[in-house]
């Protein structure tokens, strides 16, 4: 006797959530049981409750959840994944699947995700290969809406529902950890990015000994972030005391964390002169500015949300005071963010992890990162664009390798050793041992970057690299260099 589909679907998202919210505390053990009688709740597998209010879950807990999720879906949806359900003889599909924030606080990046899937369904128009055969591509989009539990749940209906063989996300951790976990859980290959790797790796659980099976991250990490700051801040000569806005939350642990965090400065000659640990839109920033004032504090650096940031900036500005630098990560990321800062974002300074000026050609078109950038429809180029589009790149120079779209295991594998050449990048998973870096991370380089104030253009605001860091870019015309934001008048 089959569920309705209603009632699986309902049963599916709820287990969805238990993965991203408890772990799969409340759920019972789906393995052996009947539709119709729930077995015994079994031993609840660790949740640890961190002082910022997220949850760091054991694997077998976010199992059982995602294995009720398994149970809850509709037979037909369970038949598709076996192979069957299509009728007429149609062409098998390699079916993709992505989790965008269409709504809510991280939306910006869903305008690059909808540029790019559009940008995919003209490229892959006539199939991409996989092994001997072309098969044709399906692209399936769902809204993550900003929030872990519904990213989990999108992730759930993209794996049931939509029966997809592999799953792509990007947008922030509250979007990017949770749909990994669910594909983790299921056995369903997952390529993401945009957030700091050990943000990814370690809040996830990972382990380095015994790395993730079916989930890949490709992005930088934070010693590739002190890497462009520090070049950045020693560009100028100025006092190298720093002070760090640091909110509560995943990424904010990474920034924090003393053994791999930005406090690894000091090893550089940076003294960290105080580190403000916040929850998200508990903007009482009050001492810490007295501690900056007081302390004639040279830099600000952290990566608080715009909204957070104005507010700090606004008490700053109270005291008169300002820094001679301000370097922020993920705040200034969108040129819509920069914009709302007004004339303060003159001379602000960010990690640039990919830019029309980085010398590489999408694997997919030729074309290089410029002529990408400028083929973007939707406002002015950011970041972000060039990592989603090369999350693409890399699942067809992947599927080049496999046999059978069918075989999961096959398609996580060729990913696992993929040796892809892509628009921000030569992408690789193969680290070293003696690296640090997991098995399941592949990482990019950073350039320094700085926001300019346009004098005459459309565009209120423009991203210059200022600093290479050691890579090889294109000539800026309109490059400028470091500039101390103390010599600036607003």
């Amino acid at each position: 006797m089959f569920w309705s589909d209603r009632v699986a679907g309902a049963r599916r998202r709820d287990a969805a959530q238990e993965v991203s919210v408890n772990g799969g505390a409340s759920l019972p053990d789906p393995i052996g049981s009947a539709p119709e009688t729930a077995p015994p709740v079994l031993a609840a597998p660790r949740v640890e409750m961190r002082p910022e209010g997220w949850r760091l879950v054991d694997r077998r807990g976010i199992l059982k959840a995602a294995g009720m999720a398994a149970a809850a879906a509709p037979a037909a949806a369970l038949l598709a994944a076996c192979g069957g359900g299509s009728g007429g003889g149609e062409a098998r599909k390699v079916r993709i699947g992505m989790v965008s924030p269409r709504t809510g606080a991280l939306r910006s990046y869903a305008d690059v995700d909808s540029h790019v899937v559009e940008s995919m369904n003209t490229i892959f128009a006539d199939g991409t290969r996989v092994g001997r055969n072309t098969l044709p591509v399906e692209i399936f989009v769902r809204d993550g809406q900003s929030d872990r539990n519904r990213a989990a749940a999108a992730a759930a209906d993209l794996i049931f529902v939509d029966n997809v063989d592999i799953v792509l996300v990007g947008g922030g951790a509250d979007n990017v950890n949770p749909v990994s976990d669910v594909c983790e859980a299921q056995g369903v290959p997952c390529l993401s990015t945009s957030v700091p790797w050990e943000a990814w790796f370690y809040s996830r659980g990972g382990k380095a000994e015994t790395p993730f099976s079916w989930t890949y991250h490709v992005y930088w990490g934070m010693a590739e972030l002190r890497g462009a700051y520090r070049a950045m801040w020693r560009a100028l000569d100025v006092p190298h005391s720093v002070a760090l806005l640091l909110p509560n939350n995943q990424e904010g642990e990474a920034f924090n964390n003393a053994a791999y965090g930005l406090s690894k400065l000091t090893d550089d000659g940076f003294q960290i002169a105080g580190t403000h640990r916040y929850n998200v839109g508990d903007q009482s920033f009050g001492t810490f500015v007295d501690g900056i004032v007081s302390n004639k504090v040279s830099i600000i650096a952290g990566n608080p949300s715009i909204t957070d940031f104005s507010a700090f900036w606004k008490l700053l500005n109270e005291k008169d005071y300002k820094p001679h630098i301000v370097t922020l990560s993920s705040t200034l990321l969108f040129p819509t963010d920069v914009e709302a800062l007004g004339l303060a974002a003159d001379g602000f300074t960010t990690e640039v992890g990919w830019s029309p000026k980085f010398q590489y050609r999408s694997y997919l078109t030729k074309r290089t990162a410029e002529e990408l950038a400028n083929e973007f429809d939707m406002g002015t180029w950011s970041q972000p664009l060039g990592f989603i589009h090369a999350l693409f790149e890399i699942v067809a120079q992947a599927l080049e390798s496999v046999d059978s779209i069918d075989d999961r295991s096959a398609v996580a594998a060729a990913i696992a050793g993929v040796q892809a050449s892509t628009i921000v990048g030569n992408v690789s998973f193969n680290n070293a041992p003696n690296t640090g870096i997991p098995k399941n991370v592949a990482t990019v380089p950073l350039a320094g970057g700085k926001w300019t104030k346009q004098q005459s253009s459309s565009v209120p605001y423009a991203l210059h690299v200022v600093e290479a860091n050691g890579l090889t870019l294109a000539a800026d015309a309109d490059s400028t260099r470091m500039v101390d934001l103390q010599s600036i008048n607003t």
